[in-house]
């Protein structure tokens, strides 16, 4: 939320999940619990937000903000969850924090909840609040959906609040998680740290007096959305212009949030290694690298933001010829319907995170080329990779194996391309956000239901 001349208004948030989460309340309805900064009343009515629901404030302080989002949320959980330990700072401060504000959630939540109500929990942020909950005695089913990968013990164990996190998630009734694989890390987690009895088939946590459900559920996107706007003559013809601005046979586009696990730099470099073995394509081929400002309370973001700066600059120096470069850096947030002419105008998707729990992006470019085929690049560790299986899949930590994805790339005949880009666009057109929220919140109300994953 941000406050200007004319009061309280909201900005979107940039990101999958939260994209995803408003799509899902305009869908099903709902209140929006969040932490929503300081200066606000404590409920914001759709009349005042412009949203379809309204959002309920917990309040947090700077200083409680810093030491629990910026401190164990994203400098512990992130980099632990995504199996980067050596880069955790593990800190008694940040735990006090991270607890006090959980404590803060779940207050606010057992305070608008009424008999038979869903609560839907999101991600590592609030692993605390399903197990406040039902201490509270609070009379809602309620589910937590973990959007970031999960790791095994011998990751999550180096972490001296395993436990207590571990229990805070089970006090839900349904958990549920990207892939199959974090169901199973999971699982041993709870094996090795709880000693509670664990049943994989169907994967069930079972507790004194109750089960708890462990699913596997990707998260999808708004398919027809996409879809439609990428087909749009407005939409073509500003990919269009885009294209001709580029002045390059081949256009290659990067989306992501300014990040380490995203791979940026990496991707760079294998970039800049095929241009340093494929002279011929440097004035053929322009690669859009958009990354979006994310987490600027947090040092290594800087720094972050700096190598890729440089690595930048370092390309661009080198095979800048006759003032065109084949590399084209944006550090913004783009509009959605100028993302989508992003999409619209990209030969190649170059989605190559080092572990990602779904990627989002990768399902928004097939979503916007199955009328003009393209090819996804997509990193073998990211957990759309068990969903688009016909994408070119790649080693991110490798240049090497990235100079030769994109070599493939963008030499792969149209008939490959076409046939590899229908398979991609059936698969996400049929697991969509509205199917994925449709299923959690089955799942949620009816614990015995299932669910019908098609290839």
């Amino acid at each position: 939320m941000v406050r200007g001349p004319q009061g309280v208004s909201a900005l979107r948030t940039v990101g999958g999940l939260a994209g995803a989460l408003d799509d899902a309340l305009r869908l099903h309805g709902g209140t929006w619990i969040a932490w929503v900064g300081q200066h606000v009343p404590d409920e914001l009515p759709p009349e005042t937000t412009g949203l379809a629901y309204p959002i309920r404030a917990v309040r947090l302080k700077e200083r409680e903000v810093s030491h629990y989002y910026a401190g164990f949320s994203n400098q512990v959980l992130w980099p632990l969850c995504h199996m980067f330990p050596s880069r955790c700072r593990i800190q008694q401060n940040y735990w006090m924090a991270y607890r006090a504000a959980n404590e803060r959630f779940a207050a606010t939540v057992a305070a608008s909840v009424t008999r038979n109500d869903l609560v839907w929990v999101h991600d590592f942020h609030l692993c605390l609040v399903p197990g406040l909950l039902r201490g509270a005695g609070v009379p809602a089913r309620v589910g937590v959906f973990w959007h970031i990968p999960f790791p095994p013990p011998t990751v999550f164990g180096i972490l001296r609040w395993r436990e207590e996190l571990l229990t805070g998630l089970l006090g839900a009734d349904l958990l549920a998680f990207q892939t199959e694989a974090d169901v199973r890390n999971f699982l041993a987690n709870v094996r090795q740290f709880l000693h509670v009895p664990v049943v994989d088939d169907p994967p069930t946590v079972r507790l004194a007096g109750r089960d708890v459900r462990v699913t596997a559920l990707p998260i999808g996107i708004d398919y027809e959305h996409f879809h439609a706007e990428a087909t749009d003559p407005d939409t073509r013809e500003r990919a269009a212009r885009l294209r001709h601005n580029l002045g390059s046979d081949v256009v290659l586009l990067g989306v992501d949030r300014l990040d380490y696990t995203k791979g940026i730099v990496e991707r760079l470099r294998g970039f800049e290694r095929f241009l340093e073995r494929q002279p011929e394509w440097r004035r053929r081929v322009c690669f859009v690298q958009v990354t979006v400002p994310s987490r600027d309370r947090v040092p290594e973001y800087r720094d972050l933001k700096r190598t890729v700066d440089e690595a930048v600059g370092r390309i661009a120096g080198r095979f800048t010829y006759e003032g065109r470069s084949p590399l084209r850096y944006l550090y913004t947030a783009l509009p959605r319907e100028q993302l989508i002419a992003y999409y619209a105008a990209a030969d190649v998707a170059l989605v190559t995170p080092l572990r990602d729990g779904m990627n989002l992006v990768a399902k928004e470019y097939v979503a916007c080329r199955v009328g003009t085929p393209g090819v996804l690049v997509l990193s073998e560790f990211a957990g759309a990779a068990n969903d688009l299986r016909e994408a070119v899949l790649v080693n991110p930590y490798d240049p090497e194996a990235l100079r030769r994805r994109i070599e493939i790339a963008v030499s792969m005949p149209p008939e490959e391309r076409a046939r590899r880009m229908r398979a991609l666009d059936r698969r996400v057109a049929t697991h969509t956000i509205q199917w994925w929220t449709a299923s959690f919140l089955q799942l949620l109300e009816n614990p015995a239901a299932t669910l019908a994953m098609t290839a």
